[in-house]
């Protein structure tokens, strides 16, 4: 008997049936890819730095000339130094390869056999390079359309050999952007044979494990090492993963939400199928059968539902979670999803326990009614409080549609409150990635990264073919001045403008604690464009800007005087300002353009920027110079900003299309369903409005108003909770990565275009729910109260 029921009911409600099980598969797909995935990103970087074995410390040297100075220390003195190890770069300039980096990071020239900060391909399996064969990061082949067997040239000092590209290269310690850096993988004996150039430049690396990794850095400082560049921690290596973690975060908090929504249809669609069935169970109960008995029948066909999409929902969870966050692992090594496929296993199960379990719940509420009243629909017939709502007397003039659709929500809350939780869900989804998107686009972002957005234009690098790599402020401001003249001879009254960075020793009066810090001083024009949280810009020569996380970890406060060693002598300095940006990751200082550092070695310098008075866009005239200049690399800002947040924004641009479909399609399932649901309760008073001559297009669009009204007023809704979202979510994502910046939004976009995607859906969804109502007949009449 109860199997015949079964089928009865699954042929009786198809479209209701056949959603339903669709919601259970959505939640079955959503919730244990989401699980998996939220395991997999929340370990990944972890997961990363051991998988590569990255160095609790990593010593960066400007040459090998202290190498014998620093083992020994390492050996006999350093505090807590469980092993470390040492290998070495070599340093290659942009014209001494024929490949490109518009992001202005340094290349340098690596091997295969280091036993710390390995790389991999891009299955994350080790690989090996035969003589002649050279492995690049994805940005940069992306960048150059290589692809393998394709030829690059490299030259070092005055040895040139060419490679033929041997596979992509994942490289945990130099692979991400925001490292400004990136290391090209050769053979050793290739390796060997370039670095005994005597003009290659060599930079030295020192792999140090440490039990105390701040005590080994503080007496570390205290010992001066005159090349020591850098000093980066395993801490630092995580942090420059967060932009790529942005999107991971932002998949999973996807699947969360629809998971979210899934159940709240699920209640709803729960509690609407009993009410419309109140009539059925009077009857069961009125001919003896037991409650239990009546609770055996729902709970048979939704474990049916259940069951069947949960378990088809798991089997598609399992690629779809991959691709999830196949985008993300681009950059990184993650762990499988596949190997966590218990976490599949346990969500289906408690997904079919959970809706279980809420049917039962659901149905014990019918013990308390009689057989009578469920006869009667569940309803006594007797109404105890005035019914809230909008009066006609007070509206004649509005259209009846409109009237009554405004009336059914006001009538109605709690009805609809569902459906506007589901769509607030949405519309806040929706403007997550938006604002991301709209955040790194955004001037103010090309302003942390020391980027005039005003600027005409960029240049990555400025040496010409026979320079060496420029290594002192000097040497930048003659070769600014030379392209100056070039652009001068092309027709461009230009003026340039350019950001050396050095490595200084830095400690506080009257304090014996040293620091080698990154420091940036800008050299020509427009001095000016950066911005301060606190205070003002260094302009006098003895005067130094700090970021706020250097500020707050050594208690410093404007106002108060630092030491810093300048030309081998200490120069006194009063710290005048205080700035955010994601310049060393948050860490860096600002010296002022008055102070003469020629006789400092200048570890690198940032992209140069171009000054001029015209009527083109940053591309625009990038395009055009490096048609008349080739010998440069011409850029835009956000290029550069794009490169170094490893192209997380052209993710966010693939992923807002399939993104905004897929809520779209949900919302409109959603719509789909309730739109039945409403119009099956609803058909006494769908067929008195006909017997009275309303026309089924005024009838149906009675039905389209009440859905957009509560899709309005959801948006309206979500507009605060979007604004919270950006402030408690977003902008706290940013601050990690060392920089405080307010999120970016752009209205016409976040309120208005995506949404009225969205609403054009649920427009659409609805119009075709209620193109049934046709079939409704006037005898409908007498199922009324």
């Amino acid at each position: 008997m109860m199997i015949r029921i079964l089928k009865k009911d699954m042929k009786r409600r198809k479209s209701v049936n056949v959603i339903l099980f669709l919601f259970m598969f959505l939640a079955s797909v959503f919730l244990a890819s989401s699980i998996n995935n939220i395991l997999v990103v929340s370990s990944a970087v972890d997961y990363y730095m051991d998988y590569a074995n990255i160095p609790d410390v990593n010593l960066v040297t400007f040459s090998i000339s202290e190498k014998g100075k620093i083992s020994a220390w390492l050996d006999q003195e350093a505090p807590d130094v469980e092993d470390y190890d040492y290998n070495t770069l070599i340093s290659i300039l942009d014209k001494d390869i024929s490949i490109t980096d518009p992001s202005g990071n340094t290349m340098y020239l690596g091997t295969t056999d280091a036993s710390y900060c390995k790389v991999f391909d891009e299955n994350g399996d080790p690989f090996t390079l035969n003589p002649g064969q050279i492995a690049l990061p994805r940005s940069l082949t992306e960048h150059n359309n290589l692809k393998t067997g394709d030829s690059v040239r490299v030259k070092a000092g005055d040895t040139e050999r060419t490679f033929s590209l041997a596979c992509i290269a994942k490289d945990a310690a130099f692979g991400s952007d925001m490292v400004g850096m990136k290391r090209l993988i050769i053979n050793p004996e290739d390796y060997r044979e370039i670095s005994g150039d005597e003009k290659a430049e060599i930079f030295g690396l020192y792999y140090v494990n440490t039990s105390d990794e701040e005590a080994f850095t503080k007496e570390m400082n205290r010992q001066g090492f005159q090349t020591l560049a850098s000093t980066v921690t395993i801490d630092t290596y995580k942090m420059i993963y967060m932009f790529d973690m942005i999107l991971a975060g932002l998949l999973v908090t996807t699947g969360i939400c629809l998971i979210l929504i899934a159940l709240l249809v699920l209640r709803f669609t729960l509690v609407f199928t009993l009410e419309e069935d109140y009539r059925e169970i009077g009857i069961m109960k009125a001919i003896g059968i037991r409650n239990f008995g009546i609770q055996k029948i729902y709970l048979l066909k939704y474990l049916f539902l259940v069951v069947s999409g949960a378990v088809l929902g798991m089997a598609a969870s399992i690629p779809i979670g991959q691709a999830m966050i196949s985008s993300v692992s681009k950059n990184m090594i993650m762990e499988k999803s596949s190997a966590n496929l218990w976490v599949n296993i346990f969500s289906t199960a408690l997904i079919i326990t959970f809706v279980m379990l809420f049917c039962y719940f659901c149905t014990r509420r019918l013990r308390k009614i009689s057989a009578i009243a469920a006869i009667r629909g569940g309803n006594t017939g007797k109404r105890y409080k005035r019914r809230a709502g909008i009066r006609l007397y007070r509206r004649s003039m509005l259209p009846v549609p409109c009237f009554l659709g405004m009336n059914d929500m006001f009538s109605n809350v709690k009805r609809y409150i569902m459906l506007m939780i589901t769509f607030s869900i949405s519309f806040i989804l929706i403007t997550i990635p938006l604002n991301t998107l709209n955040t790194m686009r955004s001037d103010e972002m090309a302003l942390k990264f020391s980027l005039d957005p005003e600027s005409a234009v960029f240049i990555s690098r400025i040496e010409l073919d026979g320079d060496e790599r420029y290594s002192n402020s000097a040497d930048l401001t003659e070769g600014m001045e030379r392209v100056e003249r070039e652009l001068a001879e092309q027709g461009y009254n230009a003026t340039l403008t350019g950001v050396s960075i050095y490595f200084l020793w830095f400690e506080e009066a009257e304090e014996n604690e040293k620091q080698n810090i990154m420091v940036t001083q800008f050299l020509g024009a427009d001095k000016n464009c950066l911005t301060y949280q606190e205070g003002t810009a260094p302009e006098l020569e003895n005067e130094i800007a700090f970021s706020k996380n250097l500020m707050e970890k050594n208690h410093w406060e404007i106002g108060d005087y630092v030491d810093a060693k300048i030309g081998g002598q200490n120069k006194r300095m009063i710290i005048t300002g205080k700035f955010s940006d994601y310049m060393q990751i948050g860490s860096s200082a600002r010296m002022n353009p008055e102070i003469d550092l020629q006789g400092e070695t200048m570890f690198d310098y940032w992209c140069i920027q171009v000054d001029m008075e015209t009527d083109k866009t940053q591309k625009e005239l990038a395009e055009e110079l490096n048609q008349k200049l080739p010998e440069y690399e011409w850029v835009e800002a956000q290029e550069i900003v794009d490169k170094n947040v490893g192209g997380l924004q052209e993710s966010l641009e693939d992923l807002m299309l399939p993104m905004t479909g897929i809520l779209c399609g949900v919302i409109m399932l959603i719509t789909f369903l309730m739109e039945r649901l409403f119009i099956a309760r609803e058909k006494g008073e769908i067929a008195m409005m006909k017997s009275i001559g309303f026309k089924h297009s005024t009838i149906r669009l009675w039905q389209v108003i009440r859905i957009l009204c509560a899709a309005l007023a959801s948006m309206v809704a979500a507009i605060p909770l979007s604004l919270l979202s950006n402030h408690f979510v977003l902008k706290p994502v940013f601050a990690i990565m060392g920089a405080e910046l307010d999120i970016q939004v752009v209205p016409w976009m976040v309120y208005g275009l995506y949404p009225g995607i969205l609403i054009a859906g649920i427009t659409a969804a609805t119009v075709m729910a209620a193109w049934n109502i046709k079939k409704i007949h006037i005898h409908e009449m007498n199922n009324m109260e």
